[in-house]
């Protein structure tokens, strides 16, 4: 989990966990932040869920889906594609944005705040 914004301090897999199911939406007590997810056809985001939180992507739509119907939360906004060029150009235009890619992907000069590890 990274973003460009070098203010974001790094986060604690609760913490992650938390704003991956919209329980939060702030970290450092006030930056408040906007996620990004990948397409719902990406192996990477059935991984990422998977490892995070446990849960299949569809799982999630349903979890999002109720807490959107409720007034509690939105779901993050859903990229077109998984392309590391894609998700790069998202955070450079959200400065406040998070998002998520493979390790081997993510570039030496963002901001890592957390990396999920595999079969947890």
């Amino acid at each position: 989990i990274f973003s460009l914004n070098n203010d974001l301090p790094p986060l604690s897999k609760s913490k992650a966990r938390m704003l991956y199911r919209g329980k939060s939406k702030k970290v450092g007590g006030s930056l408040k932040i906007v996620l990004v997810d990948l397409p719902e056809t990406s192996m990477h985001r059935e991984e990422f869920y998977s490892m995070l939180l446990g849960k299949s992507v569809s799982q999630m739509n349903g979890y999002w889906a109720g807490l959107a119907f409720s007034g509690k939360g939105s779901p993050p906004e859903e990229l077109d594609s998984d392309d590391i060029k894609q998700i790069l150009k998202w955070l450079n235009e959200n400065p406040n944005g998070i998002a998520y890619a493979p390790v081997e992907s993510v570039p030496d000069e963002v901001n890592i705040l957390i990396t999920v590890p595999q079969g947890e």
